[in-house]
């Protein structure tokens, strides 16, 4: 068996007609004449390049010959007794049905982990995370928070920090978790305006804007129901986590190493400026209702007070809130189920 092509030495530019012989396991070049271009050597020993369509082929011999061929098809025959197959690339490429499938089945699980797989591994890692991890994260976030001049301090009066304090200790009582919480108040005019912050050990920051905003006490309280309902499902973290996840697998993907340090830098900003997803808002909301009803208030006040918080008046809140059109709808629906 035999293929022809042209040979030549090293790098040189000069080359020969020549056939490429295959017998036993070995390989040599002859000339047109019968003339031996090379010895018999192994085909183990030779480079033989994965097949690219109709691209010549350059086979590279130990001692730096070449031999190049445009006949692929009989390369692959005269290959085919000592290789397994005829070129990874060239197969892909002439089973275009077969790339398409694997590409929708790549396509189809990359989408699951990112929708299924991460948030429930995020879920069970944030739930194992020790209580004081949690703390030093939550630390780090006020730290950016407060040094980097996106939260300064609360304008509000002594007396109104003593009366916010002491309506909102009934409701942080009530909490039965191991994870204590506290509220704690800054101004952010300058800044995300009205809203209000659950941090992952349990610090809820409100801001002095959404104390203005609020029309009673009992809309506060909703706001706080719901920033509970953050913290026992350990929303922030499960935030982190998932978006940290996700910028990992595109450095492994893309290669950029340089990321991961921007990544770990970024956590404590991630912690603040997420926005929760669908699932969290609606998960939030239902600990909420079932919190005002225990207490005595009206769930249909957080409906109220989000209403107000709607865009194009004070959307920063619903930055990292973001709303549905269902939000407010489910929440009436459900305080009306517990009447």
């Amino acid at each position: 068996m035999q293929v022809v092509g042209s040979f030549g030495h090293g790098d040189s530019t000069r080359l020969q007609s020549a056939r490429l012989l295959v017998e036993g396991g070995h390989a040599r070049v002859l000339g047109t004449d019968g003339t031996a271009l090379t010895g018999a050597v192994p085909l183990n020993s030779l480079q033989i390049p994965s097949r690219v369509g109709s691209t010549p082929r350059t086979l590279r011999f130990p001692d730096g010959e070449c031999f190049t061929t445009e006949d692929n098809d009989a390369l692959d025959r005269l290959l085919a007794p000592a290789r397994t197959s005829s070129g990874l690339v060239h197969a892909l490429e002439s089973r275009w049905r077969m790339v398409a499938l694997a590409l929708v089945v790549t396509v189809a699980t990359v989408a699951a982990a990112i929708h299924w797989g991460i948030p429930a591994a995020a879920r069970h890692v944030a739930f194992a995370l020790p209580v004081t991890i949690m703390e030093q994260s939550e630390d780090a976030a006020l730290r950016v928070l407060d040094d980097g001049g996106l939260l300064r301090p609360s304008g509000l009066t002594h007396d109104e920090h003593v009366r916010l304090q002491a309506a909102f200790r009934p409701l942080l009582d009530a909490h039965d978790d191991t994870q204590p919480l506290r509220v704690t108040f800054r101004d952010a005019s300058h800044s995300i305006g009205a809203n209000a912050l659950a941090l992952p050990a349990g610090t809820i920051v409100f801001t002095d804007q959404i104390v203005a905003l609020a029309r009673n006490d009992e809309e506060l309280l909703a706001i706080l129901a719901h920033e509970i309902g953050h913290v026992v499902h350990r929303h922030a973290v499960r935030s982190t986590i998932q978006a940290s996840t996700l910028s990992l697998a595109a450095v492994l993907i893309l290669g950029d190493v340089s990321s991961v340090a921007a990544t770990a830098a970024s956590i404590p900003i991630l912690l603040t400026e997420l926005g929760y997803s669908r699932d969290f808002e609606r998960e939030a909301d239902a600990f909420a209702v079932a919190a005002l009803h225990r207490a005595g208030i009206a769930p249909t006040r957080l409906a109220e007070i989000l209403h107000r918080l709607a865009p194009g008046e004070h959307s920063d809140y619903l930055a990292t809130h973001p709303p549905t059109p269902e939000r407010s709808e489910a929440i009436r629906d459900a305080a009306a189920r517990l009447r």
